[in-house]
């Protein structure tokens, strides 16, 4: 992975074009994000005072953002958005950046999106679409009851980048929804899928809903009832048009392998009696050696992926239900409650009967 401040200019910002002929072969370092999003993140540090030569380097333009066809890799990515933090020393900047993102923002989908004839066939847009965006993350739109959850799936392991991506774009799809609805009620929650930073305090007065930390996923919770409200600028005519754009620019867009989803829905359909590593490499039909070495080179490990879940349902056992400690341990497959107040403590910092307090 690229360090801070070494984006190399010779490979030209790191940046992927791709053509009508063109396939990406996709490994963990080509995990892309459209450039066109740069700019938009430049103008958000500029109002810290900082200039693009300091975020970007002497050597690289602007102009190799413009083309709507071009990526930026995983690594330069990384590099981008660290250096952005630390020369701002806004921690915050995810839910900043994504405050400034409007529906035109993210290409022909936005344009498709805008023109739907409800929220849900928006929705179903963006997921369908959504790796002309990124192929770091993956959408997904489910109902419970009445329900409707927006979920993020990282597809490669953002690590201490997860927040920035995750806050962003939830804080972009809740001031889209506003343009799109009009003026109605905000109701839901947000849950998380990492602890609650230091900088929460500074940015809860300014979330319109409940946020949950150290969730299992990321997902945005909304009354299902919304899916259905027709939006204040649907135009057939443009969204058929719109989502033919978004169709071409998908065949040019070869889809990552999803193996970090793979391996999480077979952890979570064996709750209580988790697999071992074996166990879920031969469900995947591969070796436990090929299996380490896959979500390796993604930048986490099954022992990680396992952990983050016990720890998600852990903190979702606590704070939405009113299942005993003892009970939950068995859930998450300890031997007893003692072992899991251990875990707990180690993932949290708290333990499991404080934590629901």
């Amino acid at each position: 992975m690229a360090a801070i401040g070494h984006i190399a200019p010779d490979r030209g910002a790191g940046i992927l074009r791709v053509s009508c002929m063109t396939i990406l072969k996709m490994n963990p370092d080509e995990y892309s994000i459209a450039t066109e999003y740069v700019p938009l993140l430049l103008a958000t540090v500029e109002r810290y005072g900082v200039k693009s030569a300091e975020l970007l380097g002497e050597n690289i333009k602007l102009m190799d953002f413009r083309d709507p066809a071009a990526r930026l890799p995983l690594a330069d990515f990384v590099a981008i958005v660290r250096r952005a933090i630390k020369l701002t020393n806004a921690p915050w900047l995810g839910w900043e950046f994504g405050a400034t993102l409007t529906l035109s923002s993210h290409g022909f989908l936005g344009y498709a999106a805008m023109s739907s004839e409800t929220l849900r066939d928006a929705l179903e847009l963006a997921v369908r679409y959504f790796r002309t965006r990124t192929t770091m993350v993956d959408l997904q739109l489910e109902v419970e009851g009445d329900t409707a959850i927006l979920q993020i799936d990282e597809l490669v392991s953002l690590n201490d980048l997860q927040p920035f991506l995750v806050e962003s774009l939830f804080s972009s799809f809740h001031y889209m929804g506003l343009k799109l609805l009009g003026d109605i009620p905000i109701e839901g929650e947000l849950r998380m899928a990492f602890p609650e930073s230091e900088y929460y305090a500074r940015m809860k007065a300014l979330i319109p809903v409940p946020v949950l930390f150290d969730s299992a996923y990321n997902q945005m919770r909304f009354p299902a009832s919304r899916l259905d409200q027709r939006l204040r600028f649907a135009d057939p005519r443009l969204a058929k048009m719109a989502e033919a754009q978004c169709e071409e620019e998908m065949e040019n867009i070869k889809s990552p392998p999803k193996l970090l989803n793979k391996v999480r829905r077979i952890i979570l359909t064996q709750s209580g009696r988790f697999p071992s590593v074996d166990q879920a490499a031969s469900d995947l039909h591969m070796s436990s050696r090929t299996l380490k070495r896959k979500l390796q080179q993604l930048g986490t490990s099954y022992q990680k992926i396992l952990d983050d879940l016990r720890k998600g349902l852990a903190v979702e056992y606590l704070t939405q239900t009113e299942i005993t400690v003892d009970d939950i341990a068995v859930q998450l497959g300890y031997s007893d409650a003692s072992n899991f107040a251990r875990a707990f403590r180690r993932w949290t910092g708290r333990s499991p009967s404080d934590y629901r307090r």
